[in-house]
């Protein structure tokens, strides 16, 4: 089986005082095959969360390949940036957002 996963963040931020709503995503990191494999695979059918998750994490399936691996940082194995710097570039794209629509940029021209 061959299995195609891409780790994506969603970010939201909700202002009801101004009426805001925003959702923005981090860019799609996307995860070895051969580990989406082994993440299903030791997850059993009757897994009670098998809904919304899996047992194991992506970063654990990792870490069970290449053992100097943080699973916690396995972002920065896979493609050389930190989780913190993936969703930080999607912070501020919300940042930017947020600004915008409390200030639009008619108003400012």
């Amino acid at each position: 089986m061959y299995c195609r996963w891409f780790d994506v963040g969603c970010l939201v931020l909700k202002d009801p005082r101004h009426g805001v709503e925003l959702t923005t995503f981090s860019q799609a990191t996307p995860v070895p095959p051969e580990c989406a494999c082994a993440a299903q695979d030791a997850t059993p059918s009757d897994y009670p969360l098998r809904w919304s998750g899996l047992a194991m994490t992506v970063g654990q399936a990792i870490q069970q390949r290449a053992p100097h691996v943080d699973h916690a940082d396995w972002h920065s194995y896979v493609v050389g940036m930190s989780r913190a710097e993936i969703l930080s570039s999607a912070a501020r794209a919300l940042a930017g957002l947020y600004r915008a629509r409390l200030v639009p940029y008619d108003s400012i021209l």
